[in-house]
């Protein structure tokens, strides 16, 4: 038996299989690539794929700068062992 749904990635209209003969149930859309089957025994899931949605925001950009660094005596690196009292 096949059922029209909403896809619950995208929301578009999605296929819902139900095979009885192999006691699954696959959802899928062509819309998104997505992917469910689910065992009807258990209820587990046997594979599983949803893409992530496209965002209609697009990212900000952000500069990143080194940090500068004092060169004085008291900023070199000293000896651990000598630290050690």
């Amino acid at each position: 038996m096949i059922e029209s749904i909403r896809c619950p990635n995208c929301g578009s209209i999605a296929e819902r299989h139900h095979l009885s003969y192999l006691a699954q149930i696959k959802t899928q859309c062509e819309e998104c690539d997505y992917l469910l089957i689910t065992c009807t025994r258990s209820g587990h899931v046997l594979e599983s794929y949803a893409p992530g949605l496209r965002s209609p925001v697009k990212p900000i950009s952000a500069r990143i700068t080194p940090l500068s660094y004092s060169h004085n005596n008291n900023s070199r690196p000293r000896d651990i062992n000598a630290m050690r009292l």
